[in-house]
């Protein structure tokens, strides 16, 4: 007959007979009463007299077993008294397409961050199918995903040869699918990652560097056809700015007497202190007197999630000149690469929002 003791800690140990030499320990957990206790000793008993008579538990057995939490109800099952339950493993298996929507739903991600990996969950379904299982994808098939990110991925008219996407793009993609299959092993959907060797390191690409001389974009300020447009290009190319951060700064952050500014950012850091280069200057001032009384922004015609590449390509040839590749990029890398042949690195970084390597 089941005995209830209390343990030291002032919850309940109730000890049973499986077999006239098998006596076993239950907890029924630190919040049970020694009335709950009892009563949980009395099925125990119950329980093992059914087992010794290969007999199925009474009623009020069985429902007492659908509620026990799952790791009580493994321990009976190890001493041999219930059926295991189904375990994690022999459920259905996820699919690629529902785990990467349930993997996109989670966390607190900016909105740039959840279009990225959408975009990457879109080229891991089109290449393996929406149905895919997760279990089924190998590390043979994650390179199989690399070549043909490499070689076929980007899309094209139909009269036209596949194409692969940039060597770049295709490790940001790499990384997403990494991210997206370590996050599965987190939570034991599956055993091990398919994509942990892939490499996903991002790189320069020398080939789409170049350095944009001042006189060109002298010149497309000057047929650019607003002043937001001016002073854009002027924080790209004087201050170093993301293309983004050109069209989210505050007139209550630039001190031009003092030649100071507080540059505000979508990235981390949120934001920095940035001195005002000589040659940002006039430009700064010239916005400043054109500007609207009150005006809260430096410019306004434009939000910071903008796409504004055509009509920058279409400044640029009107100034006579040919559109370079990576626009606002290689204008923040021209920045960059005067300020370091001046200033120590350290400086260039904290002023640039990036980091030294």
């Amino acid at each position: 007959m089941a005995s209830v003791y209390r343990r030291a800690t002032g919850s309940y140990e109730v000890r049973f007979f499986i077999e006239s030499k098998q006596r076993r320990s239950f907890y029924p957990g630190p919040r049970a009463t020694k009335k709950q206790a009892e009563s949980i000793g009395v099925k125990l008993d119950k329980l093992a007299f059914a087992r010794n008579q290969s007999e199925s538990p009474s009623l009020d057995v069985a429902e007492w077993l659908l509620t026990l939490p799952e790791k009580q109800h493994a321990q009976l099952a190890d001493w041999g008294l219930v059926t295991p339950r189904e375990s994690q493993s022999a459920k259905e298996p996820e699919t690629l397409r529902k785990w990467i929507d349930a993997y996109v739903k989670r966390g607190n991600r900016k909105p740039g961050t959840v279009e990225q990996i959408e975009i990457a969950g879109n080229n891991l379904c089109t290449f393996f199918s929406d149905h895919k299982r997760l279990d089924e994808i190998t590390k043979g098939d994650a390179q199989d995903y690399r070549v043909w990110l490499e070689t076929k991925a980007r899309k094209v008219p139909k009269d036209e040869p596949e194409r692969g996407l940039e060597f770049n793009t295709v490790r940001r993609r790499m990384g997403r699918a990494k991210e997206i299959f370590a996050d599965a092993v987190k939570r034991k959907l599956i055993p091990e990652s398919p994509f942990h060797d892939e490499k996903a390191a991002v790189g320069a690409n020398t080939e789409r560097q170049v350095f944009v001389p001042a006189d060109h974009i002298e010149r497309c300020i000057r047929v650019a056809g607003c002043e937001d447009w001016r002073i854009m290009l002027a924080f790209a190319r004087y201050a170093g700015m993301r293309s983004h951060e050109t069209r989210i700064q505050r007139w209550a952050d630039i001190d031009i007497p003092n030649r100071r500014m507080i540059v505000r950012s979508n990235k981390t850091p949120p934001t920095r202190v940035c001195p005002i280069f000589p040659e940002l200057l006039p430009h700064l001032m010239r916005a400043r007197e054109m500007a609207p009384e009150g005006a809260e922004f430096v410019q306004s015609r434009y939000a910071a999630d903008s796409n504004i590449g055509t009509t920058f390509t279409k400044i640029i040839e009107r100034a006579g000149l040919v559109p370079w590749e990576k626009l606002f990029q290689n204008l923040r890398a021209t920045c960059e690469t005067e300020l370091l042949a001046e200033y120590p690195i350290k400086d260039v970084s904290s002023w640039l929002g990036n980091s030294a390597p």
